[in-house]
C-alpha cells in the first residue's frame, strides 16, 4: 500500500485535527478530532436549508457554491415583490431563518451560523416587572399589549444548557466522507480496509471512483426496507385533506415539466423549505438524501451513543430531529416537521438595580394575521422547475416560454395534487438538483389525466 504519513492541522480558533494523509494517492484517508471539530460537524444538521444556501453562496477558501434547487428558492424570496407578502417580517424570516438549536449553536467554538439571534421587549418597566410577566420578540419593533415598540433588546439565560453536543475527553475519528466514529482501533482498521476496496476497484472497473464513491458507507437496513427512498415515499398514506392542487405545464416532446401555476398555499410550502433544519429533513427522508456525505454524518449521529459520547440522552432527538424555530411554522405544512418552543422562559432585567425573573409571553410576529403564512392570497404564481418563484402574467410566461425555446403547439397542461408524497419528493429533489420539479414529480405526472 501506498505510504502514509500523519499530519497536524489547525482550523480557525485553533481546532485541531490530526489527519492521516496517503501521500502518493495525495487524499486523506481519515482524520483524528475532538469535541470542537465534531461539534462543529454535527452543528451542520441543526441549520435550516436557507441558512445553508445563503451560506455557500458566498465565496470562502473556496467558490461559491448552489445548493440544489435551494439556492434558486431563496434567490426567488429575495427578488419577491415585498406586496405580495404579509409583512416585511415574513421575507426577513425566510431570508435569514432561526435556528431552533440557536442557544446550543452560541456555545460552540466554533459557529458558523451567523443569523441574528436578538430578543427584544418594550420600554415600559411596568411591563416587565408585573409577575404577570412580559411579552417578548424576536422582531425588533413589533408592539406590546400596553402599546409601547418592543425594542430594547435583552439577552435571556439558558439554565443548565450543555456545552455543545459531544463529551470533551472523547476522540473521533472522522472518514473523508464525514462519517464519524469513535477513536478505537476497530474504527481505524476498518478505515484503513476501504483503502483496500479501492485498490480491488481500480483492477476492476474502468470508473474506480465513481465505484467506489457510490458504494462506500451504505446503511445497513432492515431487510424489510428498500434501500429506495422512492418505495419509502411510496408507502405513506394520502390526506386529501392537506393536499395542494397545481396546474403543471408539461412540454409535451420530452415530458419535461417546464413549470407549474399555484396559489399562494403551494408557494408557502416551498418557501418553507427554507425554515426547514437539515436533519429534520434527513429525518423525514429516513436517513436518504442523495448528499452522501451528509447522510453518513447523520447515520453516524444516529449510530453514536447518547451515554458514552453525547453530553446528554435529549440531545441525541435534538440533532437527528431538530424542529422548525419558533414562530417559523405554516400551520397548514402537508410534512411532518415540529415546532420548538421558546427556547428560554425567562429574561433578566434590571428594576432598581434588583436582579429579576421575569415570565415571558412570546409575541406573534404579526399579530394581524390570523393564520401563519408568508404569501398573500389570493394570487397565482408561477413556480420554476429550479423553484424560482414570480407573480403569474401572461407576458411573463411568454417571456419565460421564448427563454425556455418552447414551441406553444408542444405544451399541455395537467392538474396535479401535491401531497405528503409528492411533497418530500420534490424536497428530496430540491437538495441536489436544479430540477427539483422534474425530479420531484416526474413519476407522479405520468400518472395524471391529461385536462381537456
Amino acid at each position: 500500500m501506498a505510504a502514509i504519513e500523519t499530519q497536524s492541522v489547525e482550523q480557525v480558533d485553533k481546532v485541531s485535527l490530526r489527519v492521516l494523509v496517503d501521500k502518493e494517492r495525495n487524499r486523506v484517508l481519515y482524520a483524528e478530532a475532538g469535541k470542537d471539530f465534531v461539534d462543529v460537524l454535527f452543528s451542520f444538521l441543526t441549520l435550516p436549508l436557507g441558512t445553508i444556501a445563503r451560506l455557500v453562496s458566498k465565496d470562502s477558501n473556496i467558490e461559491a457554491v448552489k445548493f440544489g434547487s435551494i439556492s434558486s428558492l431563496y434567490q426567488s424570496v429575495s427578488k419577491f415583490d415585498q406586496q405580495y407578502l404579509w409583512s416585511h417580517t415574513c421575507k426577513e424570516m425566510l431570508l435569514n431563518p432561526r435556528n431552533s438549536m440557536e442557544d446550543y449553536c452560541q456555545k460552540l467554538k466554533l459557529n458558523i451560523d451567523d443569523t441574528s439571534m436578538q430578543y427584544f421587549v418594550c420600554e415600559n418597566w411596568d411591563c416587565r416587572r408585573k409577575n404577570s410577566g412580559c411579552r417578548l420578540s424576536i422582531f425588533r419593533n413589533k408592539i406590546c399589549y400596553c402599546g409601547k415598540v418592543m425594542n430594547r433588546e435583552v439577552f435571556p439565560e439558558y439554565p443548565n444548557l450543555e456545552n455543545g453536543f459531544v463529551k470533551k475527553n472523547v476522540t473521533f475519528i472522522i472518514s473523508d466522507d464525514l462519517y464519524v466514529m469513535p477513536n478505537v482501533f476497530e474504527a481505524s482498521l476498518r478505515l484503513l480496509k476501504k483503502v483496500v476496496d479501492l485498490l480491488k476497484l481500480s483492477l476492476t472497473s474502468k470508473a474506480a471512483l465513481t465505484s467506489f464513491i457510490l458504494k462506500k458507507n451504505r446503511f445497513v437496513v432492515n431487510p424489510s426496507r428498500r434501500n429506495n427512498l422512492e418505495f419509502l415515499i411510496g408507502e405513506l398514506p394520502s390526506d386529501e385533506d392537506r393536499q395542494i392542487s397545481v396546474k403543471v405545464t408539461v412540454q409535451k416532446s420530452d415530458e419535461q415539466i417546464l413549470f407549474v401555476e399555484a396559489g399562494d398555499d403551494f408557494v408557502d410550502f416551498v418557501y418553507s423549505f427554507l425554515t426547514f433544519p437539515l436533519g429534520r429533513v434527513l429525518h423525514m427522508l429516513q436517513g436518504f438524501s442523495s448528499l452522501s456525505c451528509i447522510d453518513n454524518l447523520y447515520k453516524s449521529l444516529c449510530d453514536l451513543s447518547p451515554d458514552i459520547y453525547l453530553m446528554s440522552q435529549g440531545l441525541k432527538d435534538k440533532l437527528t430531529k431538530p424542529l422548525i424555530a419558533t414562530q417559523f411554522e405554516l400551520i397548514k405544512q402537508l410534512l411532518p416537521i415540529g415546532v420548538a418552543t421558546l427556547p428560554v422562559n425567562y429574561c433578566h432585567t434590571y428594576y432598581d438595580h434588583v436582579k429579576k425573573f421575569v415570565p415571558l409571553e412570546l409575541a406573534d410576529h404579526d399579530p394581524s394575521i390570523a393564520k401563519s403564512s408568508f404569501v398573500k392570497g389570493p394570487s397565482t404564481y408561477m413556480v420554476t422547475d429550479s423553484l424560482f418563484v414570480s407573480l403569474m402574467s401572461s407576458i411573463s410566461t411568454m417571456l419565460f416560454l421564448k427563454r425556455s425555446k418552447v414551441r406553444l403547439s408542444d405544451l399541455e397542461e395537467r392538474v396535479i395534487k401535491i401531497g405528503v408524497k409528492e411533497g418530500l419528493s420534490i424536497l428530496k429533489a430540491s437538495l441536489t438538483s436544479t430540477s427539483a420539479l422534474q425530479c420531484g414529480l416526474k413519476k407522479f405526472i405520468k400518472t395524471v389525466k391529461v385536462e381537456k
